[in-house]
């Protein structure tokens, strides 16, 4: 005898957690400094987007150099 398949989801209202929005600045390390890096829920786009978390990401794990030495761009007086 061969059973019908389980069923993986299962009908039903879901419910789903609900999403505060970032109220506080997050500090992020960059080369300057800190930086204090807040949202604006009501704003379409960043100005900067994500490039502080990549700042930081290079300097804390010192991937500046490598990177710049890797880099195919070389400047001639």
């Amino acid at each position: 005898m061969a059973l019908p398949p389980r069923a993986i989801h299962p009908g039903g209202k879901t419910d789903f957690a609900e999403k505060w929005p970032l109220s506080s600045a997050i500090e992020v390390e960059t080369f300057a400094g800190k930086v204090h890096v807040e949202w604006d829920p009501t704003a379409a786009v960043t100005p900067v987007g994500q490039l502080p978390f990549f700042i930081e990401f290079l300097k804390l794990g010192h991937r500046l150099n490598q990177w710049v030495e890797e880099c195919p761009l070389h400047y001639d007086q």
